[in-house]
């Protein structure tokens, strides 16, 4: 039972750390661990109260937490785009500039900037 009750606490810490990751949704300050109160539980279903030390916005967070098996490492580059990343030189100042120049004109067109076309489905 003593392993059992170990294992809990360090579910519900684990628990709060991650709710704590998530900024208040008034001044976008992040939660102290401390402010994550665990209300009640019900099987994968986790209802919590957060306090915000900045603002005083108080929250009730609702989570889904599921345990199982560790999901697969999956990385976005192969093996092969990882050496031909490896194998290209390093970013400089004058890249800096050149990205900072082009963001200063930029009018957020993503479509417009890959050749796309705006289609709008709802």
């Amino acid at each position: 039972m003593a392993a059992r009750s170990h294992e809990s606490y360090e579910k519900r810490e684990l628990v709060k750390h991650l709710i704590a990751s998530i900024p208040c949704a008034v001044c976008q300050h992040y939660h102290e661990p401390d402010n994550v109160r665990i209300v009640e539980r019900h099987g994968e279903i986790w209802i919590m109260a957060v306090k915000c030390d900045h603002c005083g916005t108080q929250s009730l967070v609702f989570a889904v937490i599921q345990e199982g098996e560790k999901p697969e490492i999956v990385h976005e580059l192969t093996s092969q785009e990882w050496a031909r990343f490896r194998e290209m030189p390093r970013i400089d100042a004058d890249d800096l500039l050149d990205v900072h120049e082009f963001l200063r004109d930029f009018d957020g067109d993503f479509v417009g900037l890959f050749g796309g076309s705006r289609v709008l489905e709802f």
